[in-house]
């Protein structure tokens, strides 16, 4: 941070999606509280076709901790025997694109005056329902970086491209990431601090170098269903430091994408003019 801070006159923005949810529970106050201590709004990925009304009203509640967003439709795995996807390319994508409109259906009625952001459950999703998702009525979508970006970030240290190589902009509606998932999965507990410092490293210096472009917000993923103590810990220490910098700013997801509608509009009444 303090190299970003050196290097840059604009913020480091970053912001949070927690996956999953489909009803109150401890974790999930405990979470809000987290975004109270913090003074951020966490994005909820929600799944819509599992919801309860409890949720519903926990987070109209809830309006300065957490951001609704759809988590495809039931969170069902159709890819029996290969890695997991709700979305992915082995169902045909009218069926996809059935699904995807049932579920903004649903999340509408339960969210309707929020705009719509996907997504994908196990974050896998096939690039044809993407390019679908604006049609369908989605304003955005919330993915992880493709293999070729993590890649390039790996390599950024090293290589002396700057300014040459840059991640291709995205054209499907507006797309949000989440790039640290503070969770090891085949640990079932907290990342070290060595994979998480890591990767931020690698987020910042591909927006510093000019890779990434340098106002998108860094994502920190979590699953509030599924944390033991080490991982909240690591989420409270996460956040402490960032929190520290001056050079850090935490992103209000709604305002966000709102932000991007509107550029999106002003961008076509110039076309019709």
């Amino acid at each position: 941070m303090d190299i970003w801070a050196d290097s840059s006159s604009s913020k480091a923005h970053f912001w949070i999606r927690d996956d999953d949810a489909v009803e109150t529970s401890t974790n999930l106050k405990r979470l809000s509280d987290v975004a109270t201590r913090h003074e951020t709004k966490i994005g909820l990925a929600v799944i819509p076709g599992e919801i309860t009304t409890g949720l519903q009203e926990y987070l109209a509640e809830s309006v300065h901790q957490f951001y609704p967003m759809c988590h495809g439709w039931k969170h069902i795995n159709h890819n029996l025997g290969k890695k997991p996807a709700e979305f992915g390319p082995d169902r045909p994508i009218a069926s996809m694109i059935e699904d995807a409109e049932v579920a903004l259906r649903s999340f509408q009625q339960f969210f309707g005056s929020s705009q719509p952001i996907f997504v994908p459950p196990f974050n896998r999703i096939t690039p044809a329902l993407v390019s679908a998702l604006p049609h369908v009525g989605f304003a955005g979508v919330s993915l992880m970086p493709s293999y070729f970006e993590r890649k390039l970030l790996q390599l950024s240290s090293r290589m002396q491209w700057r300014g040459i190589v840059r991640m291709p902009e995205f054209k499907d509606g507006h797309r949000i990431d989440v790039h640290l998932d503070i969770i090891d999965w085949k640990a079932r507990t907290a990342q070290s601090v060595e994979v998480v410092s890591d990767c931020l490293v690698q987020q910042l210096r591909g927006r510093r170098l000019g890779l990434l472009k340098s106002d998108a917000p860094i994502g920190i993923l979590t699953h509030h269903l599924v944390h033991d103590e080490p991982v909240w810990h690591a989420l409270e220490s996460l956040l402490d430091f960032l929190r520290s910098h001056a050079s850090v700013e935490f992103i209000d997801v709604g305002q966000w994408i709102d932000g991007y509608a509107a550029d999106q509009r002003r961008v076509a009444c110039k076309q019709a003019t």
